[in-house]
């Protein structure tokens, strides 16, 4: 009977083993779907714009999650410079792509303009008149929003214009300056400003009856408002970063640039 019991528990063991060894071996063959993920770093003005591409290209690559860092232009490229593993750079000017791709951070081969934004003066409230002297200086209008001018590519043409037509030392006081565009923005929509110079792209993004006025400013202010992309040279390694660089320059998904009110760069 003992001889039994050892004869039972040795085949239950050698029965257990090819059992593991089968699970084992087909776990081997089998192949684990992959994911992956890339990081882009995005001026604030991009943002609505990349968000729409990010869907188009989850929708295409499943497998693979684009997270999103926004900010100002200025302060994304020292980010860049001091270690932060983006994958893509998107900057609403040539100015800091250009820079990190001459100290080497970007791939000069992968670095390329796409689209030029548009400076945009806004309220929340009708405004009684369209010309820019009386509103800036109206008793009405207590505050102005403006992205920091050194940070900010839009901060940086609003100050230009101010200074080009001798309104900005009498408006100095109402001024409040923002870390990006999306915050001279948001003191719009939550009304603690009564004029901001914004992207048109931020507006494009919202509903019209957020907007007392929008008014776009003369097309020589956007003249250094390029948008411009560049592959990080460390993201070479991850082939989905350059898939997502692609698909922003393909020439059947330019209407996106253009629903933002951007002027594409890219020939249809």
């Amino acid at each position: 009977m003992l001889f039994l019991q050892n004869k039972t528990s040795v085949g239950l063991y050698c029965l257990l083993t090819i059992i593991i060894f089968l699970a084992v071996t087909t776990g081997c063959n089998s192949k684990p779907t992959q994911r992956t993920s890339l990081t882009v770093a995005v001026a604030s003005s991009l943002r609505p714009v990349i968000e729409d591409f990010v869907s188009i290209f989850e929708t295409k690559y499943p497998q693979t999650k684009i997270f999103l860092a926004s900010g100002s232009s200025g302060a994304l490229a020292q980010q860049i410079k001091n270690g932060a593993s983006y994958d893509i750079f998107v900057s609403a000017n040539q100015v800091y792509t250009e820079m990190l791709q001459n100290e080497g951070f970007l791939d000069a081969k992968a670095t390329r303009p796409i689209a030029t934004g548009k400076l945009t003066l806004i309220s929340h409230t009708n405004q009684n008149s369209i010309d820019i002297n009386k509103l800036l200086t109206s008793a009405q209008n207590k505050h102005i929003s403006i992205a920091n001018p050194r940070l900010a590519p839009y901060g940086e043409a609003a100050i230009a214009f101010l200074e080009d037509n001798d309104m900005l030392s009498t408006n100095k006081e109402k001024i409040i300056f923002t870390e990006n565009v999306a915050q001279a923005f948001q003191l719009i929509l939550s009304k603690n400003a009564d004029l901001g110079f914004v992207s048109k792209s931020l507006v494009k993004s919202h509903a019209p009856d957020n907007f007392g006025m929008v008014y776009e400013l003369p097309e020589q202010y956007n003249s250094k408002l390029i948008v411009t992309v560049g592959l990080n040279k460390q993201a070479n390694s991850n082939p989905k970063a350059n898939e997502y660089y692609k698909l922003l320059f393909e020439s059947k998904y330019q209407n996106i640039w253009q629903k933002y009110e951007y002027e594409s760069l890219i020939a249809n």
